[in-house]
């Protein structure tokens, strides 16, 4: 399973760079957007929809809505604001309800609803990011914390795990591996800082939004392995050798897209606008 998962990066990594590094706006947009189409369909299949009929809607409501969002600009940052509260709300309920079915967003109307809170914020967001000053740069370093967190959760908790983090939901991820995660975006986002010679208040928050994202991204992770177990399910599907489903790639990244780029946009860009 490594050795199919290390394959598979090394197929998907270069092009998701290349993508970003060499391909126009436009281009990068649909190729980001064929990911979250795709998680879509996957989504539609977790939701409970069986009908291929009620699927393509449900994967046409996601294309219409990030369509729209790119034709007014203007609505990104009110979707990246909700964004962060329906984060919170999946917090809350993860902390407040034991069993995986508890709460509104287990339902079948809150996980259609999930759905376009999941995938669109992340289209928008990260579209949005390569549009920044040096948006090439602030993507690799999103890319590089979220892809780096992962794998040092899995290393720690391979090597050290001892303390379940939430035993209904994800059996495999402990507290030890959270720490290995944030550890590993400590040192990159203190890297980061130190080389762009930015001031000490301005590292700090860098620091501070880098761990935030780190967190919130483990909150993605176990929100969609909460929404498999629901449905039943291990891999939201088969897409990707050695990792399931476009959606088992991409969870950490759909909650700490949205949040990085709102929390930058509002550090950087207080007045609005996105560039």
């Amino acid at each position: 399973m490594l050795k199919l998962r290390i394959l598979s990066a090394l197929v998907l990594v270069p092009l998701v760079l290349w993508a970003l590094f060499a391909w126009p706006l436009p281009w990068f947009a649909a190729f980001i957007g064929l990911f979250i189409l795709v998680g879509a369909w996957e989504w539609s299949a977790l939701a409970g929809l069986h009908t291929t009929v009620a699927r393509f809607f449900y994967f046409g409501s996601v294309a219409l809505a990030g369509i729209l969002l790119f034709l007014y600009p203007s609505w990104i940052r009110p979707l990246l604001a909700l964004s962060a509260v329906f984060w919170l709300w999946v917090f809350i309920e993860q902390i407040a309800w034991r069993s995986l079915t508890g709460g509104f967003l287990t339902t079948f109307p809150g996980k259609l609803l999930s759905g376009l809170m999941v995938l669109v914020p992340t289209w928008v967001a990260v579209v949005a990011l390569r549009q920044q000053p040096h948006g090439e740069w602030l993507s690799l370093f999103l890319y590089v914390l979220v892809w780096g967190a992962d794998t040092g959760a899995y290393f720690a908790g391979y090597r050290f795990g001892k303390h379940k983090l939430a035993p209904t939901v994800s059996p495999g991820k402990t507290w030890e591996g959270v720490a290995g995660a944030l550890l590993f975006v400590f040192v990159l986002g203190l890297a980061t800082g130190l080389y762009t010679r930015w001031a000490a208040g301005e590292i700090v928050i860098w620091l501070g939004l880098a761990l935030l994202t780190a967190m919130v991204s483990v909150l993605g992770d176990l929100f969609e392995s909460r929404i498999k177990r629901v449905a039943g399910v291990k891999d939201s599907g088969q897409l990707i050798p050695g990792h399931g489903g476009v959606l088992d790639r991409i969870d950490a990244m759909t909650a700490a897209a949205p949040l990085f780029v709102f929390a930058w946009l509002l550090w950087r860009q207080p007045g609005g606008g996105l560039s």
